[in-house]
Order: C-alpha cells, then sequence, then structure tokens
C-alpha cells in the first residue's frame, strides 16, 4: 500500500472529461456574454444566433455530466478492487508464523472499516480535489478576461482558505488512529462471539456479551460522532467565509458596475461562474483534511503487512532425492523452550509415527517440517540443503496437509476435493475410495455437485476429515504431513485409510497423533516419541523385516 499514487494512474480518464466540461462551461460563458452584450444593443439577428450557440453548448453538457459520472464511478470501482486485491496478495505473503500470531480481527478490519474510509475520505475526496482544480481554473480564466482586479482579489481569498485548511487536519489524524484501533478490537469481539454460540448459549452468558457488546459499540460511535464533530467545526468555519467570500465579490461586482467597469453582460458572465469560483474553494477546503487524516491508516495497514522476519529464500526444490535431516535442532516458543538439540532423519519413502503428550513437542516438529516456523537453533537441512532457503512456492507444491482441523470452501464436494486444480474422474474417484469417501458420495443425490456450506456444518466431522485426506492422496504430494487425522473417524474407517496411506510407494508419510492403531504399526518405519524436549526413536518395519 506504500505506492499509493499507483492506485491513482487511471484518474487522468474522468479529468479528462472534466475538462472537456470545463471547455464546453468557457464556450458556453462567452456565447452568453455575446447574446446578452446583442441583446443590450438591441441586434436580434446576433441574438438569435448565439442564443443557438449558447443552447447548443448547454445540451452538450448533459451527456457530459453523464460521461463524468460514469468515468468516477469507473475510477472509483478500479483503483479500490486493485488496493483490497493488493491488501489480500500482502496479508498472503506474511510468514505464516506472525500471521496466526495476530489476531485475525486486524486484517478484517482493515479490508473492510479501512477501505471504506479510505473510498470516503481518500479517493472521492482526491477525485474532488481534481474536479475543484479545473473548474477553478476555468472560472479564473473566464472572469480574468472579465474583469483581472476580481481575480486578483479572489485568488487572495482562495490562499486564506488555503493556509487554514493545511492546519485542520492534524486533530482528524490522531482519532481516524484510534477509531481504527476500536474497530480492530469490535471485529474481533463480534468474530469471537459468533465463533462461540454454543459456549454462549450453553453457559447463560448472553447478558455478559450484549453488555460488553453494547459498551465497545458506543465507544465506536462515540469515536465517530467526535471525528464527525470537528470536521462540522472545520466545515462550518469553511462555510461561513465562503459566505464572506461571496459578499466581498458581491460588493466589488456592484462597486465596478457602478463605476462603468462592468458591463451587464460581464456581470451576467461573473454571476454564472461565481459558483464554479466559490464551490471549488469550499470542496478544496473540506477535501484535504480528509485525505490527510487517511494517511495514518495507510501507516496502519502497511504496518500490519510487514514481515518481522525476512529471509531471503535462493534454492529451488523439485524433488525429495534423499532425507530430511533435523540437526541438533532446538525451538522456542518465547521463553517456552519445546524441542532442545534434537536430531532426527526422515528417508525418502518413509512412514514415521510421531507420538507424545500434548505440548510435548510432536506438533511442533510438524510446523518446522512444513516451514510455518524456523528453528531457534540447529539446522533443518532437505538433501543437505537448509529448509529455510528452500523456496516456499516450490516446496509446498510437493507437501500435502491433512488436519483434524479443516477448513473446507462454501462450495462443491468436488471443488473441496480438487481444490480447483485439473484432476481426471479416475484420479477424483481413486482418491474417494481410498479415503473412504465412496457411500459419502454415492448415498447424496447430487454426488460430487453436493454443496457444502459454512466450512462444512451440513457433514459429520469424520466426513471433513476424510475429504481433508482425499484431497492430500489427490494431490500425489511427495511428502504427505498427518496432524491428528484420524482423531475424528471411527476406528474401523482410520485404520482401513490409515493403511491405505502407509501403502503409498515413495511417499515420504509423517503422522502426527495420539491415535495409535496397533494392527498398523507393523506399516511404520519408525516411532518417535516426543517428551521433555527430546525425542526417543523406536525402529519398526526395518527390524521386523530383518526378522
Amino acid at each position: 500500500m506504500k505506492r499509493k499514487g499507483h492506485y491513482l494512474k487511471n484518474i487522468y480518464i474522468p479529468a479528462i472529461v472534466r475538462l472537456l466540461m470545463a471547455f464546453i462551461n468557457f464556450q458556453m460563458s462567452f456565447a452568453m456574454f455575446d447574446l446578452v452584450t446583442a441583446a443590450t444593443a438591441g441586434n436580434w439577428d446576433l441574438f438569435w444566433d448565439h442564443s443557438i450557440v449558447a443552447l447548443a453548448y448547454t445540451l452538450a453538457m448533459f451527456p457530459t455530466s453523464i460521461l463524468l459520472a460514469y468515468t468516477r464511478g469507473r475510477f472509483i470501482k478500479g483503483a479500490l478492487e486493485a488496493m483490497k486485491s493488493d491488501y489480500l496478495k500482502s496479508v498472503f505473503n506474511k510468514n505464516i508464523s506472525e500471521f496466526q500470531r495476530d489476531n485475525n480481527a486486524l486484517y478484517l478490519s482493515a479490508i473492510t472499516n479501512d477501505f471504506d474510509l479510505i473510498e470516503r475520505d481518500y479517493l472521492e475526496p482526491i477525485l474532488t480535489c481534481v474536479f475543484s482544480v479545473i473548474g477553478f481554473g476555468t472560472a479564473i480564466l473566464i472572469i480574468a478576461i472579465i474583469s483581472p482586479l476580481f481575480v486578483v482579489i479572489a485568488l487572495g481569498i482562495a490562499v486564506i482558505n488555503f493556509v487554514v485548511t493545511l492546519f485542520s487536519d492534524r486533530p482528524v489524524k490522531r482519532h481516524n488512529a484510534e477509531r481504527s484501533d476500536m474497530m480492530r478490537d469490535y471485529s474481533g469481539f463480534v468474530k469471537e462471539a459468533l465463533s462461540a454460540y454454543q459456549i454462549i448459549k450453553a453457559n447463560d452468558l448472553e447478558s455478559r456479551i450484549q453488555e460488553n457488546f453494547a459498551a465497545k459499540s458506543k465507544r465506536v460511535q462515540q469515536k465517530k460522532y467526535v471525528i464527525d464533530k470537528i470536521f462540522s467545526f472545520i466545515f462550518a468555519f469553511q462555510n461561513i467565509n465562503a459566505y464572506l467570500t461571496v459578499f466581498a465579490l458581491l460588493l466589488l461586482v456592484a462597486y465596478q458596475t457602478i463605476m462603468g467597469a462592468l458591463t451587464f453582460a460581464g456581470v451576467i458572465v461573473i454571476f454564472q461562474n461565481i459558483d464554479f469560483f466559490i464551490g471549488p474553494i469550499i470542496e478544496f477546503s473540506e477535501t484535504i483534511p480528509r485525505i490527510k487524516s487517511v494517511k495514518v491508516l495507510f501507516t496502519r495497514i502497511d504496518e500490519s503487512l510487514k514481515n518481522k522476519s525476512v529471509y531471503p529464500e535462493t534454492a529451488d526444490f523439485d524433488t525429495l532425492k534423499h532425507t530430511i535431516e533435523f540437526d541438533k535442532v532446538s525451538f522456542a516458543y518465547d521463553e517456552n523452550v519445546v524441542l532442545n538439540q534434537i536430531s532426527l532423519e526422515f528417508q525418502k519413502g518413509g512412514k514415521y509415527l510421531i507420538v507424545g503428550p500434548s505440548g510435548g513437542g510432536k506438533s511442533t516438529i510438524l510446523r518446522l517440517l512444513r516451514k510455518y516456523f524456523a528453528p531457534t537453533e540447529g539446522d533443518i537441512k532437505v538433501d543437505g540443503i537448509s529448509l529455510k532457503d528452500i523456496k516456499k512456492v516450490d516446496y509446498f507444491s510437493k507437501i500435502a496437509n491433512i488436519e483434524q482441523q479443516v477448513f473446507l470452501f462454501e462450495d462443491t464436494l468436488k471443488n473441496n476435493l480438487t481444490l480447483y486444480k485439473e484432476h481426471s474422474d479416475q484420479e477424483i474417484a481413486d482418491a474417494i475410495r481410498r479415503a473412504g469417501l465412496e457411500d459419502f458420495v454415492s448415498q447424496h443425490a447430487d454426488g460430487l455437485g453436493r454443496k457444502i456450506v459454512d466450512n462444512g456444518k451440513n457433514i459429520s466431522g469424520g466426513e471433513k476429515s476424510r475429504i481433508a485426506i482425499a484431497r492430500g492422496l489427490l494431490n500425489k504430494a511427495e511428502i504427505i504431513f498427518l496432524d491428528e487425522a484420524f482423531a475424528s473417524l471411527d476406528l474401523d474407517k482410520a485404520r482401513a485409510i490409515e493403511r491405505s496411506v502407509l501403502a503409498l510407494e515413495n511417499v515420504t508419510v509423517i503422522n502426527v497423533s495420539h491415535v495409535i492403531i496397533k494392527e498398523n504399526l507393523d506399516q511404520y518405519d519408525e516411532v518417535i516419541t516426543v517428551k521433555n524436549q527430546k525425542v526417543w526413536i523406536r525402529e519398526l518395519a526395518s527390524a521386523s523385516a530383518a526378522n
């Protein structure tokens, strides 16, 4: 968002249309001048000729005004869409570990509340300023031709307005920043309350939630009221100044008319354009504080998108050839040490079960393997190359993550299985069979076209888990990470699916689980126990083969 000027690149289109309107107004003003001059001279032939010209320019204003409204709307729509698209792209460029540490309400508030303010107090006012400058310049040129003295005095008044405007935005900046913080907190509270709906109902917490909601909502509305009040004072001052300006200019017009320096036609043209002169001064005075007050939002958005830890990834990754090795790896969450100087080796095509108590570090090993975090000490090497050097886009394309907490899009079952990638019907059918989804698909009239709603609220937890497993199988990943993938499945289904996954040839499987299916233990090469910051390795498949 730092290159916010980039989003204004198409402003020239409505600006050109506004220039066209200004040209028409210029021509129309002097057609009117000639018309009134002909009328006062009693030259009716010239009067009718100039009337036709003036009418033509007046009628030309209608389609030009429509075109201006259209190009104005297109500009705002395009700029806002580009901003939001780039923002979302930047969010997905965040380090996963840093994103997970942030409250999602930070991003939700930015893409809703903050961008609404940017549209209202940045994009629209900038267009208004451009139009005001064009309108003001045209009015100055027209009036200068009629009365140069009038323009000198008017420009002096405009400068006074501009100076006042430069210092009127300071209190609004601070309040806008505070309101953005409040909206983030407010959005987070609403998100949390809706997510905890069942707990709130079951424990009779409605009154507490309503009280907290009312308090937070009141703070947000009060802050908006304060901002609106400040703007009201600013605008009131600008309006009073504008009215005094109009009064002074009218006195000047009257004086010049009495002194014979202005003709009746000149008076008509000045009155015809005085709104184009005063209006832009008022608009400019009102919009500049709004534009400057939004600066704090851009700064806040940029700060939220920064990765605090930036490491250049330079190594390509095509395939796992030999091993993934933990070389004296340590890791801590802040001051809490989870792993201490552990060494592990995962062979290509090997099958590994990682077990241990909750909080013992088994899921941390998986997060390190997924590149969510980097070791505090030591290194993880993939075929001798440090994992932190390997490009995420390459590495992620070769792995599949199958977790207990499965996210499903509000879309068809097929799209949730394929994740919008191209797969043959046979590949999809094979993945469905091996994941134990055949009955789930065949028993519904829509089959693969069945609609999944609201992250899978219309299906069971076990069915969600099987969909996640089918995704991994369909992805034909070289490395499959399972994180409590069988926790929501009944034993028979879990046994069959685990055996299917373990039967995959040349696929490395690393399964973190507290569910140990004894019948399948002999399919693993090693069982790794993680406890008290250390690991213990028990070889299985290779030992069985030796016996």
